[in-house]
């Protein structure tokens, strides 16, 4: 929502947002929540034209699904004597159809069969999701442009969103998102961006920051915002990969990019989601919710018809090549029995209590930490114990965020402060005296 002074996460709403609270204001009785909206994750490939350094799709390879496996997937979505409970149209009236790969749109073929077949069923059925649905795909943006992509993007006009993976500036993109045979991919990818935007779709995209882009994130800021982004969806690899270097790195980049966005009133129509008033905080013992879906409350289809809770608990997503994937049923036996699985048992139960080690649990700057239940299945075999290893980037971030919002509320002359929570002794890791001192004074009225 543009409030008069400044864009906000709200007008970055995702269509499952949007649909629950529309939902809930036709419908009363149901209060606004994730669950009304089914994010289904349906895999059409392991393989990419890419590869990106930073990816975290370990295993990539040659598998794809059939059209033939394609409708038998909707075949079973509508069938809620298969999906057992744990997909209900009652529960979930409308569905994010996410299409992903390696890269979806090598298989747009298999993706219009699917859809085709979708709304044939749904309307047939008279299922809610027949009108209650989006497709939606994240995409490296090299086949954007191609007539076959095009011609689907007009059949589903509104229906549709394609999102194009774009890093920033040119030199930064070009340092981790590569071909096969190691050229960068930003001169394509561009093109893709461009007619993205002449097409009206949604200005948003993701940043991942890696060590390899890690001094380009304020430049890279800048250079999509003059592209024609607005939105800018940001966050580091939670891989075991940073050190105390890097979060003295991302405190500054995120400072100059502070400087930049209030000075120029950049804030008025664009949004860095490093930049977040709702982090950087203690959290109350009661907020014991786990962070991610990763635990039941999404669903990923693989090529074979295998399902899993999340695409990361897949195999070809998995670092440790010694884990075996989490399997919760399939699309021709349905899902699981609560009760007869060991591993629904355990994702059921999942809270921040109960896989977040004290320090965490009661981390003083804990608000706006996220992580990955299937990261954390990777690591240690169990989405029940939480890994740590970008602690550092989140203290970096919420430096940053106190020096941008009181910066920003002081030039509004807003009677509001971002609090400063972090002890001192965690703060002089990343910033010197002079600069603690600063954000202390910056956050008092």
């Amino acid at each position: 929502m543009l409030n008069g002074l400044y864009l906000t996460e709200a007008d970055s709403v995702s269509f499952g947002q949007w649909f629950a609270q529309a939902y809930s204001l036709v419908f009363p009785e149901r209060k606004a929540a994730s669950e009304l909206c089914k994010n289904i994750t349906i895999v059409v490939t392991e393989d990419c034209n890419f590869a990106c350094t930073y990816c975290y799709m370990h295993g990539k390879n040659a598998n794809r699904m059939s059209k033939a496996t394609a409708k038998d997937v909707v075949d079973f979505l509508l069938n809620e004597r298969l999906t057992n409970d744990y997909i209900t149209s009652e529960a979930s009236p409308g569905v994010i159809l996410d299409f992903i790969g390696g890269e979806p749109l090598l298989e747009i073929d298999t993706i219009e069969t699917f859809m085709e077949y979708f709304i044939y069923q749904a309307f047939k059925a008279n299922h809610p999701w027949k009108d209650n649905y989006v497709i939606s795909m994240s995409s490296n943006g090299s086949l954007y442009a191609s007539q076959r992509v095009q011609d689907f993007i007009k059949k589903y006009k509104g229906r549709v969103h394609i999102g194009i993976t774009i890093d920033g500036t040119k030199e930064l993109h070009d340092a981790c998102r590569v071909y096969k045979d190691g050229r960068g991919t930003y001169d394509n990818v561009l093109k893709g961006v461009e007619l993205r935007f002449r097409n009206g779709e949604h200005p948003s995209t993701k940043i991942t920051i890696a060590p390899e882009n890690l001094k380009y994130l304020s430049d890279a800021t800048l250079h999509l915002f003059n592209l024609g982004y607005k939105f800018l969806h940001c966050n580091v690899v939670f891989e075991d990969v940073w050190n105390i270097k890097h979060a003295q790195l991302l405190y500054k980049e995120l400072k100059r990019l502070a400087d930049i966005i209030v000075d120029n009133s950049l804030y008025e129509r664009h949004l860095q989601s490093m930049f977040s008033e709702s982090i950087g905080s203690p959290m109350p013992p009661d907020d014991n919710k786990n962070w991610c879906g990763g635990d039941g409350s999404m669903l990923a289809i693989g090529t074979d018809g295998t399902c899993y809770p999340c695409l990361r608990y897949m195999e070809y997503s998995f670092a440790n090549k010694d884990r075996k994937g989490m399997v919760i049923g399939n699309i021709y036996d349905g899902i699981h029995n609560k009760e007869d699985s060991e591993d629904l048992q355990c994702l059921s139960c999942i809270t921040r209590r109960s896989q977040s080690p004290d320090e965490c649990f009661n981390c003083p700057v804990a608000k706006g930490c996220a992580w990955c239940s299937a990261f954390n299945y990777d690591c240690f075999g169990t989405a029940d114990k939480r890994t740590t290893y970008h602690c550092g980037m989140h203290q970096a971030r919420v430096l940053a965020n106190v020096y941008f919002w009181n910066r920003l509320y002081r030039k509004l002359n807003l009677f509001k402060r971002f609090n400063f929570y972090m002890p001192d002794n965690w703060a002089l890791e990343i910033i010197n005296k002079t600069e603690l001192d600063l954000l202390k004074a910056l956050s008092k009225k």
